[in-house]
């Protein structure tokens, strides 16, 4: 691509060529008057391309901070088999096996439009897919604690049962979350109102599970708090007490989440003034945004 750049006091008027197109001569009154100098724009997209590989480096950082708090979704495959059942575990397994692919190579698909497009539906889909999931185990959730309790085996195992939901709810939600997220940065969309509206749905749907998780395990407390043993039965409930206690405190807290707080960062930080430095050696670095 070039520049065309007149003379001054010379008219606007390149020759006509036969083959198409205009040559820089300069004709005034069917006479030559003057060129016009043609100057390359390689320079100007050198420093262009530098700008856009700036903005998808830093992208890179914001989508590692909020990937740092994607704990269960940094797990290892066969760690997250050992909590996902039913139906939904190909389904989860698939996206997240998609997830983990596209945050790994963000910087080179990044730069093939097509190959970008292409990514930004999948992890539309796989939004969609973790809302659908979320669903299902908050009412499989809300489905098993609210049985009433035979015995003390089968509150043991229901108690089981609950925390192999709650695992499996939040890798659904941990993926929603993500997805998201990636779908922002995979975009380049900056727009305040679209970065706004996704940070009350996002914000919003963690606490719905999060308020949801702990009405069920409130619940689940209760049967375990007023569960008797039988004569002749020997049980130990300490163990279950802490443990839903502990998650029931976890979601009960009165701070902002790692994960909302990460959220925040990750959509605001996007769209913040970036503060490159290039050093001496050609690294370049960027100023961290609290």
């Amino acid at each position: 691509a070039y520049v065309v750049k007149f003379p001054q006091g010379l008219p606007h008027t390149l020759t006509a060529l036969k083959q198409g197109g205009v040559g820089s001569m300069i004709q005034e009154n069917g006479k030559f008057v003057g060129s016009a100098s043609f100057y390359s724009l390689s320079a100007q997209a050198a420093v262009m391309g530098a700008f856009t590989a700036m903005s998808v480096a830093s992208g890179q950082y914001f989508l590692a901070q909020i990937n740092s708090e994607m704990k269960i979704m940094n797990l290892k495959l066969d760690e997250i088999l050992e909590f996902l059942y039913g139906d939904k575990k190909a389904e989860l397994m698939a996206e997240m096996s998609f997830i983990r692919y596209a945050y790994e190579n963000y910087a080179s698909i990044m730069f093939h439009e097509p190959q970008r497009v292409a990514t930004i539906m999948s992890l539309q889909e796989a939004r969609k897919v973790a809302m659908k999931d979320i669903e299902f185990y908050i009412y499989d959730l809300e489905t098993t604690v609210s049985r009433k309790t035979k015995d003390y085996t089968e509150l043991d195992s229901r108690v089981r049962k609950s925390f192999q939901i709650e695992e499996s709810l939040k890798l659904s939600q941990q993926l929603y979350v993500m997805s998201s997220m990636m779908e922002v940065y995979f975009a380049q969309n900056q727009d305040a109102e679209y970065l706004n509206a996704i940070e009350r749905d996002v914000l919003a749907y963690i606490d719905k599970c999060d308020k949801r998780m702990l009405g069920s395990f409130s619940i689940l407390k209760a049967h375990i708090d007023a569960y008797k043993a039988r004569p002749m039965e020997r049980i130990d409930k300490s163990v279950h007490e802490e443990k839903v206690g502990a998650l029931i405190d976890s979601l009960n807290h009165g701070e902002e989440s790692a994960m909302r707080a990460a959220v925040r960062l990750a959509l605001h930080g996007v769209a913040k003034k970036a503060e490159y430095y290039l050093s001496g050696d050609g690294n370049v670095y960027m100023k961290a945004v609290s």
